[in-house]
């Protein structure tokens, strides 16, 4: 069976930089493996397969050193570098400067803006020419250069295309990241029976159901002790005992319950979204969050950067209140979960 991973295909890479990040051990691991390719390799071939190499290896570079996201990033206003898919605007300029400026769509949350300075000579890839041209999602790297008023600057180290690849050959899939990566309740082994069951109309109920009883209902499902919250936690709940297609996986839960009944938005995950980031610190294959309510457009996108970053892509699923009702009604233990949330105010 094929086991997909991301990668970057790189159209962008700039050498220098790269080489100054990466230090000493990590030039020394590209020198290793660029004086590995054959000679008989031609020159246009070489220069692709050298690229993929310093590609690969800034990747590494990132996941051992734990370099944030570019959200991350924002919302601390400190650190060198990200390492992120963002989401890039149109840029006319891209064919007629020496110096084009790349410029990031807005994130929700986040006051400050964002442009990537890059010299056009260093653009390999027509098609990643053209693709900056018309604007869309790519996996950039990039070091932070200064700040002139609320705009940061950064100069990037690599940008390419977020790609499936077979991890095995390393062949391209060719399919799209997102639906690869990102999952629904019923896809997980434990949860499937939730498929037969049609989602409920409403989910008013969840309205008196606690985040402590619905975290105790999750651990019955699952078989999972549900120790209690306390300050520190990145996550609510954490197991490893999901399957995903016969594998084995761990996940870790946001739960909110319905202190703030309501749709949920950023506002709901702390201050600068920062739930999110903790639970992306977990050292877990899939990261869900779950609410009582609906869930907003930002929060799933947020969970999406996070989770898919290039240096350490993840699963991602959410939960939201129909989901969660419809969860508890499969497993009998709606009127439970109920009872015993009325019982313990």
């Amino acid at each position: 069976m094929i086991e997909p991973t991301l990668i970057v295909d790189p159209g962008f890479v700039h050498h220098r930089k790269i080489e100054a990040i990466v230090g000493k051990v990590g030039t020394e691991i590209i020198n290793q493996e660029v004086g590995s390719i054959p000679r008989q390799t031609p020159d246009w071939k070489k220069e692709v397969a050298i690229d993929h190499i310093y590609s690969r290896i800034t990747l590494d570079f990132c996941r051992v050193n734990e370099i944030k996201t570019l959200q991350e990033f924002l919302l601390d206003e400190c650190g060198q570098l990200f390492c992120s898919i963002v989401d890039i605007l149109p840029c006319a300029e891209i064919y007629d400067s020496n110096r084009p400026i790349l410029k990031c769509k807005n994130i929700e949350g986040v006051n400050l803006k964002t442009e990537f300075h890059i010299s056009s000579n260093k653009i390999r890839s027509e098609t990643l020419k053209s693709g900056l041209n018309q604007g869309g999602e790519f996996a950039i790297i990039a070091q932070h250069y200064k700040k002139e008023g609320n705009t940061l600057i950064f100069h990037p180290l690599l940008i390419g295309y977020p790609y499936l690849a077979d991890s095995k050959t390393g062949s391209l899939l060719w399919k799209k990241y997102t639906g690869f990566y990102q999952l629904h309740l019923e896809d997980f082994k434990e949860f499937e029976a939730v498929k037969e069951y049609p989602l409920p109309d409403s989910f008013e109920k969840m309205r008196y159901i606690k985040e402590s009883v619905f975290k105790r209902c999750l651990g019955m499902i699952l078989k999972e002790s549900t120790p209690k919250d306390w300050g520190g936690e990145s996550s609510d709940f954490f197991t490893s005992h999901l399957h995903l297609f016969e594998r084995r996986l761990s996940a870790a839960f946001l739960l909110k319950g319905p202190a703030k009944y309501s749709p949920m938005t950023l506002s709901h995950l702390g201050k600068n979204s920062d739930q999110i980031v903790r639970l992306s610190k977990e050292p877990a294959d899939v990261l869900i969050v779950q609410h009582c309510h609906d869930i907003l457009p930002p929060v799933i996108e947020t969970l999406k950067v996070f989770a898919t970053q290039p240096s350490q892509a993840r699963h991602y699923c959410v939960m939201d209140g129909r989901e969660s009702l419809r969860m508890l009604k499969v497993f009998n233990l709606l009127d439970w979960a109920i009872k015993e949330s009325c019982s313990s105010d």
